[in-house]
């Protein structure tokens, strides 16, 4: 049997036309009038055969208004745009889109857009309707079931290559510990009620022209029986070749649906948000913290801490809640909150119970090494860190917080290259890596790419990030902005002049980078008690 061509899907230009209108008048699609604009003139040039020419200096020209001498090296607004024009797009097709039967892709590296009709196979409504009746005595873990593809192409060579694919995404997604994963069909009878049971499923399928091989994958929520994600990957057909391709994507898609602010993270915390942080279940307490990391407010902060301290007397031999409540007293420690006795040793004793438990664990390890940070323990930090990494070093769960903590603790390259990596290959990453790639900057004096990063920092309620930006003006000669930072600094923690030089030091261990920071601040304005400025 001879692959199925794509051509023979390939829509006519009044679909492509009708499909444009319907995702330019759905409120789903949050595309500003400048991505709009965008959008028609590329689907206008494309359907006109002009694909040859949608270039980037004539989207510039043509779209935005850019003069003839544009440039777009100095003026990106192109590559901008279009980024954010894909991220509208893909929002659109999770939400109001879903079922649409045709989709409009703009590639990464162009700006041609693809035009295809979407196949809805893979999940039977049975197998939802049997998933619905019974998810609601699931366990209070988010589970997720991971399909078969389903092999619309013909070639029976891509059975074998699906296989393999769905076999380094359960790996994957096994490393991710608060996700508990199981395989659809995988040979024993005995597990059919254990897949109805998962509250999420994973699924997909490939099609094929012969050259070009398409694989779409889609999450689905079998409580309610919607997508909450979907994404198509493109690849030659020599890609099929190489177990390094399915790896890349099943990195990908393990962090999209399972990542800490991923797809199931979302739609766990939809569900639980009004909910008591007292009451809260275990991994409802895990996604509390995550909203505190992610916020810094005080009140994200004391939710994550009730929730743990609640856990943790409900379940004393949750390793999960004792790495949380060790992270919450390490911050404590690091940011100076009051009302708590000997923080630092209590981080220090619950990160340890929590390596007790789990001793696998990849967060556990990574907070053990931020509360070695705090103690100015270099080498045990760097060997902590180490132990995280090993236990899952191409896993993208924890690299965020690896290298942010590799850099801290001085090793300079490797802390900053995971970091760019899990920046390329994360989208989900935590903002606060921003902090160690301008401690980084601030080490080789590059102090305009050190604002370039504290420009990055988007937690306004954390008095660092205002630290950051006040010093990095300070050194780069912006003194008015860098007042205005100062000033909310000074806002968000009164007695930092008195204690600035001592809270810098839980962060920053080496002195010619300490004393460039309060340099900077001096600049704009704020004296550090003890400043030799």
């Amino acid at each position: 049997m001879k692959p199925q061509r794509l051509d023979s899907l390939s829509p006519s230009h009044d679909e492509i036309r009708s499909s444009l209108e319907h995702v330019l008048a759905s409120p789903d699609f949050k595309g500003t009038p400048q991505q709009v604009a965008l959008l028609k003139y590329v689907v206008a040039q494309s359907l006109a055969g002009n694909s040859d020419r949608i270039k980037g200096y004539t989207v510039a020209t043509e779209v935005f208004g850019r003069r003839e001498d544009f440039d777009q090296n100095i003026d990106p607004i192109v590559s901008i745009q279009a980024a954010r024009l894909r991220l509208a797009l893909d929002h659109y097709y999770q939400a109001g889109g879903r079922h649409d039967t045709l989709r409009i892709d703009i590639p990464k590296g162009t700006y041609v857009p693809v035009f295809e009709k979407q196949p809805h196979a893979p999940l039977p409504d049975t197998q939802i309707t049997r998933a619905i009746d019974r998810v609601k005595g699931a366990s209070a873990w988010p589970s997720v079931v991971v399909h078969p593809l389903c092999n619309l192409s013909g070639d029976p060579d891509l059975d074998s290559w699906g296989l393999g694919l769905v076999t380094e995404l359960v790996d994957e997604l096994n490393h991710y510990p608060n996700i508990r994963v199981l395989i659809c069909g995988a040979g024993n009878p005995e597990t059919e009620d254990d897949d109805c049971r998962a509250r999420f499923a994973l699924n997909g399928w490939i099609r094929s022209d012969g050259t070009c091989i398409k694989l779409n994958l889609r999450l689905t929520d079998t409580l309610t029986a919607r997508q909450i994600w979907c994404h198509a990957y493109r690849f030659g057909a020599e890609g099929t070749r190489t177990i390094a391709l399915q790896e890349n994507i099943a990195r990908q898609v393990a962090v999209n649906v399972a990542g800490k602010r991923g797809w199931i993270a979302k739609v766990w915390e939809r569900g639980s948000e009004n909910r008591l942080p007292q009451y809260a279940q275990t991994y409802e307490t895990v996604l509390l913290y995550d909203r505190y990391k992610a916020t810094s407010t005080p009140e994200a902060f004391q939710r994550a801490m009730t929730a743990a301290e609640k856990t943790v007397a409900r379940d004393p031999d949750c390793g999960q809640a004792w790495t949380i409540r060790a992270a919450l007293f390490a911050d404590i420690h690091a940011l100076d909150i009051p009302g708590y006795e000997r923080p630092l040793e209590k981080a220090f004793e619950f990160a340890q119970m929590a390596l007790r438990i789990l001793p696998h664990d990849q967060r556990a390890h990574t907070i053990m090494a931020f509360v070695h940070l705090l103690r100015s323990d270099l080498p045990a930090g760097l060997a902590k860190a180490e132990q995280a990494l090993d236990l899952g070093p191409e896993t993208l769960f924890a690299l965020d917080g690896i290298g942010y903590l590799m850099t801290l603790l001085g090793d300079w390259e490797r802390g900053p290259g995971l970091i760019e990596k899990v920046i390329r290959l994360n989208p989900f990453y935590g903002n606060y890596v921003h902090y160690a790639l301008w401690v980084n900057c601030l080490r080789q004096q590059q102090y305009d790419q050190a604002r370039q990063e504290t420009m990055k920092l988007t937690r306004s309620a954390h008095f660092w990030d205002h630290l950051a930006k006040a010093a990095t003006c300070g050194l780069c000669g912006r003194i008015e902005e860098g007042r205005r930072c100062a000033a909310e600094l000074l806002e968000r923690k009164p007695n930092f002049p008195k204690r600035g030089r001592m809270l810098i030091g839980h962060f920053i261990k080496f002195d010619d980078i300490t004393d460039r920071i309060i340099q900077g601040l001096e600049a704009v304005g704020v004296r550090v008690l003890g400043s030799r400025f």
